[in-house]
């Protein structure tokens, strides 16, 4: 069961973070948008690492896939909102 929890942890943590990249850079307010992709990447770092902390801190593997999945569904839908909806 740990190699499933650090599977997820990995790879679910990878989506989370570049699906989360992809909304900070959208949301954050500078003119230049190469900065907003800088900043957004560098802090994708950290909710990278949060979620690997999140992943072993003792929650139920399935609870936690769950979550992820809902997670990650939830910010690419933001995503296609901002890229295909609004242009």
């Amino acid at each position: 069961m740990q190699i499933l929890r650090v599977l997820i942890a990995s790879f679910g943590g990878y989506l989370f973070a570049s699906l989360m990249t992809v909304s900070l850079s959208f949301i954050l307010p500078f003119s230049n948008k190469a900065e907003s992709v800088l900043l957004s990447t560098m802090v994708s770092f950290i909710f990278w690492l949060g979620f690997i902390i999140y992943s072993f801190s003792g929650i139920d593997i399935k609870k936690l896939s769950i979550q992820a999945t809902l997670v990650c569904l939830l910010l690419y839908a933001i995503n296609y909102y901002f890229l295909v909806l609004k242009g």
